[in-house]
């Protein structure tokens, strides 16, 4: 997997990237979902260890299954069906306006290319540290 530095590159550079292209909040969205699987993999047994020590977090054992589900591409397809079934639901019953609606739909898009995106990168980058 590649390291913290190539992951916030391609949130930064995905960011503008989508900014220029559509709109800043879709930027945001991007960002997030290029960093979200790492920060819940190592963020979850950083804070239960206190610790900000890669090797250690990795022994953690909440570590094994929170890869599992963060790694894996369907987790995060279905988290957000969920998203746009709730949104669906939300317009439905007119708390959500249209405009606000499609405006979610497009972010939770953006988002769901950004984690494709840190997959891939994950599964192509072999790290020489966990930095770069």
């Amino acid at each position: 997997m590649p390291g913290v530095l190539s992951h916030l590159t391609v949130a930064v550079v995905g960011f503008v990237v989508v900014w220029l292209l559509f709109n800043w909040k879709y930027g945001y969205g991007f960002v997030v979902g290029t960093l979200i699987p790492d920060s819940i993999k190592f963020g979850i047994p950083a804070v239960r260890l206190k610790t900000a020590s890669f090797g250690e977090m990795m022994t953690d054992p909440f570590y094994g299954p929170l890869h599992v589900y963060t790694h894996s591409i369907w987790t995060w397809v279905v988290l957000c069906v969920f998203v746009v079934f709730v949104l669906f639901c939300l317009y439905k019953v007119k708390w959500v306006s249209w405009k606000n609606f499609r405006m979610w739909i497009f972010i939770n898009v953006s988002f769901l290319v950004a984690i494709v995106i840190h997959l891939i990168m994950d599964y192509f980058i072999i790290e020489k540290s966990f930095w770069i």
